[in-house]
């Protein structure tokens, strides 16, 4: 059920990405606390990896001002988006799998965790249950 006005589009992205990065840091932080270093490292670089591809996305689909808006316009955003984040998402993996020491599962662990964030953020955010 809908309560009081929804967020736009830019305030809900950018606000589910900096809630995201605010849940990456505190992993980490407290991984670092509980366990080691090393597994702080794989947390980033699996929040990273699905942070910075859904940075990209976000920029590209809202980057067009408002009185630019038409349905072919905000498909084609969302058309080169949708690319950008696929093919930076397999970038990152490939990056993080073969040039940096890491745990693959803590890494697989907190991107799958972002992926599901995803939804519970945005669904929050916009008020709708």
């Amino acid at each position: 059920m809908l309560q009081g006005p929804s967020m736009s589009v830019k305030t809900m992205a950018w606000s589910v990405l900096w809630v995201q990065l605010a849940l990456i840091v505190v992993a980490a932080l407290i991984t670092w606390l509980v366990k080691d270093a090393a597994t702080a490292g794989s947390v980033l670089c699996g929040g990273g990896t699905y942070w910075v591809p859904q940075l990209l996305f976000s920029v590209i689909s809202t980057s067009r001002p408002e009185r630019e808006l038409d349905v072919g316009l905000v498909l084609w955003d969302v058309y080169l988006a949708a690319g950008s984040k696929l093919i930076s998402t397999l970038v990152c993996f490939v990056v993080v799998f073969k040039w940096l020491d890491v745990n693959h599962a803590v890494v697989l662990i907190t991107f799958s965790l972002l992926l599901a964030s995803q939804w519970i953020i945005s669904l929050t955010l916009n008020n709708r249950y």
